[in-house]
């Protein structure tokens, strides 16, 4: 009889253990801190992809104005080039040649403004600039008629770091938008997948109660059977 109440004992402690657990486990108050917790941290990574997105818009606002500014350096360095070729017609009297040297200058001016004052943000878009990850060089030099090959080598450069930046920057915002959509599904979809955890956790229960139960009934049998053996 002792041993019977040893063993009989034991299955309920352990059967009153695993109640426990499982009804701490489905507690709707630990349900619900579950699922704030997975809100949270969605939501977390989801404002910080929504902040990474304005960095690169900043970014891409800054490449569109760089563009611009570079585009009014090439219309203006093409006149001049036309320009320069238009002069070197012998027939022009010398007056004709001023025009156009007067013209010449008043381009090569236009250039060194935008170079000077084309700014985004109060920063002047021409120099060596680092948007999160992404480096974007649009230095120049100052204008000069008479170094044009290395001003254009410049200017072809700075077009083609910022044709690789907008194209960068552009993939990097469609990857964080991507992303804000997937954890914005995941979040909203956050609530009904734990309930089917519970509910499903439920279900567990029942059979392991009901599994326990079996073994501590075939137990109780054998000990009885034990039990008489002992008493003949």
């Amino acid at each position: 009889m002792k041993v019977q109440n040893l063993t009989q004992n034991h299955i309920n402690n352990h059967l009153q253990k695993i109640q426990k657990d499982i009804d701490k486990i489905a507690n709707p108050k630990t349900e619900e801190l579950v699922n704030q917790f997975v809100n949270d941290v969605l939501q977390n990574d989801i404002d910080t992809n929504l902040q990474e997105i304005n960095n690169y818009n900043d970014a891409i606002g800054f490449t569109q104005i760089a563009n611009s500014a570079l585009n009014s350096i090439r219309d203006n360095l093409h006149n001049i080039k036309t320009l320069q070729v238009a002069s070197n017609n012998a027939a022009l009297s010398n007056d004709n040649l001023n025009a156009i040297n007067s013209q010449i200058q008043k381009y090569a001016e236009n250039i060194n403004k935008t170079l000077e004052n084309t700014t985004y943000n109060n920063k002047n878009v021409f120099g060596n600039f680092q948007f999160n990850d992404i480096n974007i060089n649009t230095s120049m030099p100052d204008f000069n008629i008479d170094n044009m090959d290395n001003f254009e080598k410049s200017l072809n450069e700075a077009f083609s770091n910022i044709g690789a930046a907008q194209n960068t920057l552009t993939n990097k915002v469609d990857t964080l938008s991507q992303n804000i959509v997937a954890k914005s599904a995941a979040k909203s979809q956050n609530e009904p997948d734990m309930a089917k955890k519970i509910i499903d956790m439920q279900n567990e229960k029942i059979k392991l109660n009901s599994s326990l139960l079996a073994h501590a009934h075939q137990t109780s049998l054998n000990i009885e059977y034990i039990t008489s053996l002992l008493r003949d």
